[in-house]
């Protein structure tokens, strides 16, 4: 119904059912602080069989549009730490570029023969390292924030072993980051968490948001509600970015993007408002459960692809 004509892969797809995943996942977007990569990225393959180069440079083009959106409205409710985002997005530019190198040379190497089948290789890498990341990150979170959501307190801050270690850690340059309630960090674990973020983005089609959300939450000690505000900031520079150079290397088909972004930036502003009456143990709770959905598809996804 209301077929769109994608160019790039050269395929024909429903355009509603493209909106309808733009606004799920504009949604989320808003709600959890993420891109939205993590899903727009595989869903695509997995409901319309759309290559996964494409799926991660137009992924990201829609990612630019949501996140902007989810941005602006988590800015109007002061949940931005401005500094923060400076700092990381000053490591996430390299890791961008060489994950989206990555990605360029596994589209031109030979296909790999697994127990008598014989797939693409960027087949078989993306949505091994989604698998690998959303259950870690997933199995992590759902197991401290079930127990964060037995407290009678509905405090923000998580005060985990990794946010304690980073305390400790006094490599110089310190700075404080006073909007994010944290007093003293060395200024190389921001850069380093910006990065592998941005490496994330770059391989994966995504914001890194999946990923800098939890470690801005868990190893930088942010409260969860400014972790997520300043986690999409960070990922419209990683979108704008990532778009520019899979752009100019032939994977962003503009009509797939325009087609998610009908009902992405929708989504995002409902998701963004939402964050105000959920507790944050809550929010991430909700996003371990979904972290572990997509793992599961992707699973079920690349064992049909071996098997048949």
């Amino acid at each position: 119904m209301f077929g769109v004509y994608l160019p790039v892969p050269d395929m024909e797809v429903s355009g509603v059912a493209l909106a309808g995943l733009g606004l799920v996942v504009g949604f989320l977007v808003g709600l959890f602080g993420v891109g939205g990569g993590f899903l727009m990225t595989p869903m695509p393959n997995i409901l319309f069989g759309i290559p996964y180069n494409v799926a991660v440079g137009s992924g990201l083009a829609q990612i630019l549009g949501t996140s902007t959106s989810g941005a602006i409205r988590h800015r109007s409710l002061g949940n931005v730490d401005y500094k923060l985002t400076f700092l990381t997005v000053l490591g996430l530019v390299p890791g961008v570029e060489v994950g989206a190198r990555i990605i360029e040379r596994l589209k031109f190497t030979a296909s790999v023969n697994l127990w008598g089948k014989t797939i693409p290789a960027l087949d078989l890498f993306v949505p091994l390292a989604y698998i690998v990341l959303l259950f870690t990150i997933g199995t992590l979170i759902f197991r401290e924030s079930r127990r964060a959501r037995r407290r009678p307190s509905p405090g923000e801050k998580v005060h985990s072993p990794l946010s304690r270690w980073a305390r400790n850690f006094h490599l110089p340059p310190l700075i404080s980051l006073p909007r994010s309630q944290v007093e003293s960090i060395s200024i190389w674990i921001i850069l380093l968490v910006g990065f592998f973020t941005g490496l994330v983005a770059g391989s994966l089609g995504v914001g890194g948001g999946f990923v800098m959300m939890p470690a801005l939450i868990y190893l930088v000690g942010v409260p969860t509600t400014v972790a997520i505000g300043t986690s999409l900031l960070q990922i419209v520079f990683t979108a704008c970015y990532g778009t520019l150079t899979h752009a100019l290397k032939g994977n962003v088909d503009i009509l797939l993007v325009i087609a998610v972004l009908l009902g992405g930036s929708v989504g995002a502003q409902f998701g963004a408002t939402l964050t105000r009456r959920l507790r944050g143990a809550n929010i991430r709770y909700a996003f371990s459960l979904l972290a572990w959905l997509v793992t599961i598809m992707l699973i079920f996804k690349l064992a049909m692809t071996l098997i048949f």
